[in-house]
């Protein structure tokens, strides 16, 4: 149905049409409002380029009492579009995401136990652990406990735990363990790599405690100029980065630039960690992002063709009045591109414009009155019970591998493609390595998957030295099972090389017969600390 009719049906719902919602919008906040919806806005979206603004959703959530981000996927906009391009888009600084879950009630594919399954092996495709079951509502998935965790895109020149993190990762903070430092009471914190937020913005260190709340930011690979910070007044600790997801295909490693994220001299944080209105907020995020204003409308042009509408492009000049704005901009396609391009949450980003989320409506349009893209199992379309949204007692497989995680990532379930390098990734792409103790490489210590290109049956011959520049591919071999690690071919002889510190010498099969390439390792999933 076109969008006309599809806001009648929607409206008749709540026993209401377009003249009634007008005069409710009047009475609630005035004809010259810019939350007054006009008469004619049936005439007014039939046309592709017209849709109400942000005001006029927000006034049809509240009138309804539907939530927000239904409406606004009714006229064509879906929110989780800003984490998929907010991972996507290259960084210069470390940045925090969104992960909020814009749809709780979105179907989620999911999956089940293999029947039958005892042994798990240290290595195995997911195909033979899981299989596809039922879809399931992404509120059932979200939490599976109490725990809330942050997760940043590491930045390109953010060098100061590299090779432990590296440029374009995806990491998960555990806010849990922010004071963490002080339990330490001596000179270092070892292998935990904290996040931290200081004057630059936000970081991943080590940190090496000279007592009297002053730290040092320090990096065991890298030099760099040591400068104290005063925790609380320069330096702020988010928390500890538990897990990291990593692409390892075609990556940006840096050289020489970490003097670039390591303050020359001390400057104090920001006075209020969460700006009050929306001028500071985006003012404070772009430096942040160290981005200029020609930077940022170049990356808006690039959002602008990825969505296929030239209203998400801005210009530099709008970007520059954007940054005395009090109340957020008129296009809903602007929002979302400020909020894609300096990395803030589409919900604080209202906020600090004045529309307070909690004045909207809170019950989900029925399934068949919005664009969701997966169907409920046997045509089920209410919303689960509280007991439903238990958690089940963890027994098998996955609900092992749930409970250890804790938490599911899913505002990262449209960018995986992106990240693991794979089009169109399936289960048959991804590997579970969880059982393997002594893994051949550091990269695979605490892994728990590994996304390979099974289109890559020939090792590369590579030319780097040092570890990190090394491929790692999955292979196949008689008697020892599945195999993780570093491997050349040459005359017939595939040969694996474990790394150097490892308690293993070189292994070789006869390619074909006795092993063969699986694929290469795009992306690999592992626990930091």
């Amino acid at each position: 149905m076109d969008i006309a009719e599809q806001v009648r049906r929607i409206l008749s719902t709540r026993g209401l049409t377009l003249y009634r919602v007008s005069q409710q919008s009047a009475e609630m906040f005035g004809h010259s409002s810019s939350f007054y919806i006009p008469h004619n806005l049936y005439s007014d979206v039939a046309a592709p380029s017209l849709r109400p603004n942000i005001h006029q959703v927000f006034a049809l959530s509240r009138i309804t009492n539907y939530r927000l981000c239904d409406w606004l996927a009714v006229f064509g906009f879906h929110l989780d579009v800003i984490a998929q391009l907010q991972v996507r888009v290259p960084r210069q600084r470390t940045a925090l995401l969104d992960s909020s879950i814009c749809d709780p009630q979105e179907w989620i594919p999911w999956f089940v136990d293999r029947p039958y399954l005892e042994l798990i092996p240290p290595i195995a495709p997911l195909g033979q652990l899981l299989t596809r079951g039922a879809p399931t509502r992404a509120r059932q998935l979200d939490p599976l406990s109490q725990t809330r965790f942050l997760y940043a895109k590491v930045g390109y020149e953010d060098s100061l735990a590299f090779p432990d993190l590296t440029a374009g990762s995806i990491i998960r903070i555990d806010a849990r363990r922010s004071t963490e430092l002080l339990s330490y009471g001596g000179t270092t914190t070892d292998k935990v790599i904290f996040f931290v937020d200081y004057a630059l913005g936000f970081t991943c260190s080590q940190l090496s405690s000279l007592g009297d709340d002053r730290v040092m930011l320090s990096s065991p690979h890298l030099p760099f100029a040591r400068v104290e910070l005063m925790l609380g007044k320069e330096l702020r600790i988010l928390g500890v980065v538990d897990a990291e997801l990593r692409p390892v295909a075609n990556l940006r490693y840096a050289r020489g630039k970490s003097w670039r994220v390591v303050p020359q001299h001390t400057q104090p944080l920001y006075k209020s960690d969460s700006p009050t209105n929306l001028k500071d907020l985006i003012s404070r995020s772009r430096i942040r992002m160290a981005l200029s204003f020609r930077e940022a409308s170049k990356i808006t042009r690039w959002i602008a063709q990825t969505l296929t509408d030239e209203q998400y492009f801005t210009a530099a000049s709008t970007l520059s009045d954007y940054e005395t704005l009090t109340t957020p901009p008129r296009h809903i396609q602007k929002i979302i591109t400020l909020c894609i391009l300096y990395s803030i949450g589409f919900w604080d980003f209202l906020r600090a414009g004045g529309l307070s989320v909690d004045d909207t409506g809170n019950e989900p349009i029925p399934d068949e009155l919005i664009p969701r893209q997966i169907r409920p199992p046997s045509g089920e379309s209410r919303i689960p019970t509280v007991g439903e949204m238990s958690p089940r007692p963890h027994t098998g497989f996955l609900d092992t591998l749930l409970n250890q995680w804790e938490e599911i990532p899913l505002f990262l379930r449209k960018s995986l493609d992106e990240l693991s390098g794979i089009k169109n990734l399936s289960p048959s792409d991804v590997f579970w390595v969880g059982g393997d103790q002594d893994p051949l490489h550091p990269w695979l210590n605490r892994a728990t998957f590994v996304v390979i290109n099974r289109r890559i049956k020939k090792p590369v011959q590579s030319t780097g030295r040092r570890f990190w520049e090394q491929p790692l591919y999955v292979l196949l071999t008689r008697g020892r099972g599945y195999v993780c690690g570093c491997c050349t071919l040459r005359e017939g002889i595939l040969k694996i090389h474990p790394y150097p510190d490892r308690p293993f010498t070189p292994s070789e099969f006869r390619n074909g017969t006795d092993a063969e390439v699986v694929g290469q390792i795009t992306a690999i999933l592992r626990r930091v600390s």
